[in-house]
């Protein structure tokens, strides 16, 4: 039984996230490459890619540091054009994948193509500096993708009279021809102010979101497929910054403020060509994720998570005892719907009928109803007559349909809907701190838990407001000098602290599907960047990055889920840990990185080797080859749930400055 909605957030962003997208947004977050022309605030630089875009292998100039002016004025009658302040650069990238065994996708779709991703991007960078005081940033992306068989295969799962196929919907998804952000900078005194579309960066962590909370995280080019910045959707905000004086032993003090309106314009396809339907109006779409962490799930895009395939009591429904079991996707075999869904199985007839004896959790209080619940399974919200989870369920009669979600409802443009945030930064001795307070009104894009309209076929999909307060703290370890010297190793951590997310629950006092919990996430990291090592290299360094984060569900129960159409029970602490290292050889011709990620349950493990080669003439160009990998004893959890996607990815990438 496929839903599309079986994810609350990405990956640490902001409100809990449900572990489909912490598993996607985990994958994507590792390639955080440096290049910040459109960041407006600072990031710890890293060596750590996954997939695209290593620019911090390669110098180019930032938009957000503009060059200083000239010592002396120019000569009499040698002004400066007024484009002199002008500066254009960007770079063009060609990746190529390929699925690694396509008959492992068998859960996914009926294609055996082993196209994994056919990706040209094209990035331009304007950055034009007016005068001292004013500064302008641009920055357009131009996407194509063609067609995939993988989606194409699964036209079965589309259907209206005209025979609209799966494949006509998301062949246009993933590109983009358009502006992706931009913003104004001023420098008045002690403040200096943004106004755009902006991404800033308030975390610390590399790989994990944490207190990285602004901005939502778009993984529709997921799996490494997009680096940390490219995965941050823009928003539209008001955003001062301003420098205070010293206070005592305090320095480097400033206050950041963010105010986002609720009016966030998208017309990216991700919305407009969206086969689901879910935005009501292109005004606020862009405050939502596009992709959860996929494109589609019940038929299945590129880069979805695995689907159950082994019933549990008092989660999933079945109505045989006979196996092979699915909820949906590409594979054939007795029907099993997994939660939020399965209550209205085990509670409406004529589904509670034929569930398997002694299966069915609610047994003994249907013996109170012996003719079952008068469940109304006949609405629908008239929005959408393709979607498998639109109007009647493609089942040919309006009377047979279980799962109508309609419009998610994404908060109007009401100040009320809008989201605030202020971040406090100082300097006390070598260590660093930041203070941030962040109201969230749509839960970062993510939508809450599937919530039931009971006895109904009616499902609704919402935006939560979630209050989020951390800190972040990096410092230099500690160490003799003559061990720092060679070995300058530092210490960062964050914690974030979420109230009232929405956790998915089969609890029958919780008809509506829907429990509400506190959430604490926390990372510590060390990292060692640029560590001389003559024993490795005469003319590279080593970096290497350790980090583990923690989320903690405060109010955690037995029949809590990982997620709609996931039958995972909700672990009360989860832990992850990341291993980066990388070192290069001639002058940075040779760049080899490792990565990986471990998840404890299920003994998973996500595998990024990767190399760039640079050609020793320049550092415009360069080719990077690399394999993905997923391991895992638990194809419902963390990187588990992307059992079967391994593949080999070569990109090519020449980077540009035009004036």
């Amino acid at each position: 039984m496929g839903f599309e909605g079986w994810c609350r957030d990405t990956f640490g962003g902001a409100g809990r996230v449900w572990k489909t997208l912490a598993a996607a947004s985990l994958i994507v977050v590792l390639a955080a490459a440096t290049s910040r022309a459109g960041d407006v605030s600072g990031q710890p630089a890293n060596s750590l890619s996954v997939t695209n875009s290593v620019t911090n292998l390669l110098p180019q100039a930032p938009a957000a540091a503009p060059p200083e002016p000239a010592a002396t004025p120019p000569p009499p009658g040698g002004e400066e054009s007024w484009l002199g302040g002008l500066h254009i650069s960007g770079y063009a990238s060609q990746t190529f994948g390929m699925w690694q065994n396509p008959t492992n996708l068998r859960a996914y779709t009926h294609s055996r193509n082993n196209l994994a991703v056919a990706r040209s991007l094209l990035q331009i960078d304007g950055n034009y500096r007016l005068n001292e005081n004013n500064t302008f940033f641009a920055r357009g992306w131009f996407v194509y993708e063609p067609p995939y068989s993988f989606d194409s295969a699964n036209n079965k799962d589309y259907h209206d009279a005209a025979h609209a196929s799966f494949g006509h919907f998301m062949n246009p998804y993933y590109n983009v021809y358009q502006l992706r952000d931009a913003w104004w900078e001023n420098k008045t005194g002690p403040l200096t102010t943004f106004i755009g579309n902006q991404i800033v960066v308030w975390g610390q962590s590399l790989a994990f979101r944490v207190g990285d909370v602004v901005n939502p995280a778009d993984t529709c080019w997921a799996f490494g497929f997009a680096n940390l910045e490219q995965s941050r959707e823009p928003q539209w905000m008001l955003h001062p910054i301003l420098n205070l004086p010293e206070w005592g032993p305090l320095t480097s003090n400033f206050l950041e403020l963010i105010v986002q309106p609720g009016f966030q314009p998208k017309w990216w396809p991700e919305q407009t060509n969206d086969p689901y339907k879910k935005y009501k109006s292109n005004l606020t779409a862009g405050r939502a994720l596009p992709c959860l962490p996929s494109a589609s799930h019940g038929p299945s895009a590129r880069f979805d998570v695995q689907y159950s395939t082994n019933p549990i009591f008092g989660a999933n429904y079945i109505n045989t005892s006979k196996g092979p079991w699915v909820t949906g996707g590409a594979q054939t075999g007795s029907l099993m719907v997994d939660p939020p869904a399965s209550r209205l199985f085990f509670l409406c007839p004529p589904f509670s009928a034929g569930t398997l004896r002694g299966w069915n959790p609610y047994a003994a209080y249907l013996k109170r109803f012996p003719s079952g619940f008068a469940c109304n399974l006949n609405l629908n919200k008239g929005n959408n007559p393709i979607s498998p989870i639109g109007d009647n369920l493609g089942l040919g009669s309006s009377f047979f349909n279980p799962a109508d979600t309609g419009y998610w409802h994404v908060p109007g443009m009401q100040p009320q809907n809008w989201n605030e945030g202020v971040r406090f930064h100082t300097l006390y001795g070598a260590t660093e701190w930041t203070a941030l307070y962040y109201n969230d009104n749509v839960n970062g894009g993510a939508p809450y838990t599937l919530k039931w309209t009971p006895f109904t076929s009616l499902w609704r999909y919402g935006y939560p407001d979630i209050q989020e307060a951390g800190v972040t703290v990096d410092r230099p370890v500690p160490a003799p000098a003559s061990i720092a010297e060679y070995f300058p190793a530092v210490f960062r951590g964050e914690m974030v602290y979420q109230n009232h997310t929405s956790l998915e629950s089969n609890e029958f006092q919780n008809m509506n599907g829907q429990r509400w919990t506190d959430v604490v996430k926390y990372m510590l990291a060390i990292d060692l960047d640029q560590a001389y090592a003559p024993w490795l290299t005469s003319t590279g360094n080593l970096s290497a990055n350790v980090e583990t984060i923690q989320t903690t569900i405060m109010d955690n129960c037995k029949l809590c889920y990982e997620g709609n159409d996931l039958q995972a029970h909700q672990l009360k602490n989860d832990v992850s840990v990341l291993f980066n290292v990388g070192t290069s050889w001639w002058w940075s011709d040779f760049a080899p990185t490792w990565t990986m990620i471990w998840n404890p349950k299920g003994d998973s493990f996500a595998l990024f080797p990767s190399i760039v080669l640079n050609p020793p003439w320049t550092k415009k160009y360069f080719m990077k080859l690399q394999a993905i990998e997923i391991l895992g004893g638990d194809k419902e959890w963390g990187t588990g749930l992307f059992k079967g996607q391994s593949y080999l990815i070569a990109q090519f990438q020449y980077n540009f400055n035009l004036m």
